[in-house]
């Protein structure tokens, strides 16, 4: 039960105004050095409170320096809330629970897969990019959410390639057949960009880049303009052209 002397700061908590929320979220962090029941009164809130009061709560235990795996739901939900920054704060917060927290990442990796959010599996696949971009599965979740049928999932899925520390050629493959015919003007104007981006980790690649951004030229303007600007990224990335026959 929420004790009186909690009951003013556990509400702003919870408050939809960022700038409420962020100072309550301060002042509970100093408070819960003197006041230790504080911290039974937020685990309550972790478990019962609003999506926004169960992020704020998260975020304020977090920073009191006793980050544990009860965090982690209540972060995944904040995945879904409307605010943007709630969003990305819920994701850093996620990225830095995996990194002490080995069970984090396939977590994430199922939530970028299967859930039956969009806006949670998005945000999944921007927490994995910084988590573990050296992983191969990792990549393999970036590849699958591809096909995802909700297309800004797939445009995150496609920016999260380009930031794979070691893409393998499939990627390009991807990249390069969204260039050439994906029914999303997006999709294609992103992949122009991340074909460049992966030339740099497969050199050997450059000449078939080139001439897949040269025969978009003939796309529609919105194409043709994300494909010559590529052609010039790719001009002058120091990348060599092949020896050609």
């Amino acid at each position: 039960m929420t004790t009186p002397a909690f009951q003013d700061l556990l509400e702003r908590l919870g408050a939809r105004e960022r700038s409420i929320q962020r100072a309550a979220c301060h002042e509970a962090c100093e408070r819960l050095k003197g006041e230790p029941p504080l911290r039974d009164a937020l685990l309550e809130l972790l478990r019962s409170g609003s999506p926004e009061a169960r992020f704020a709560a998260a975020w304020v235990v977090f920073r009191s320096g006793r980050p544990s795996l009860r965090l982690l739901a209540p972060l995944l939900d904040s995945l879904e809330l409307a605010d943007g920054d709630r969003r990305w704060e819920a994701a850093h917060l996620l990225v830095l629970l995996g990194r002490l927290q080995g069970e984090v990442f396939p977590v994430l990796c199922h939530e970028a897969a299967g859930s039956e959010v969009p806006m949670r599996r998005r945000m999944a696949l921007y927490a994995l990019r910084e988590l573990a971009p050296e992983r191969d599965e990792t990549q393999r979740t970036f590849l699958s959410a591809l096909d995802d049928a909700d297309p800004e999932v797939r445009r995150a899925a496609l920016s999260c390639l380009g930031k794979l520390a070691a893409p393998q050629p499939a990627c390009l493959d991807r990249a390069l057949a969204i260039l050439a015919s994906d029914p999303d003007p997006r999709m294609q104007q992103l992949a122009s960009v991340l074909a460049v981006q992966l030339t740099r980790s497969l050199p050997a690649e450059r000449g078939r880049v080139q001439r897949a951004l040269e025969t978009a030229l003939a796309g529609p303007a919105p194409l043709e303009k994300a494909a010559r600007l590529a052609l010039a990224r790719l001009e002058s990335s120091g990348i060599p052209p092949q020896n050609q026959e």
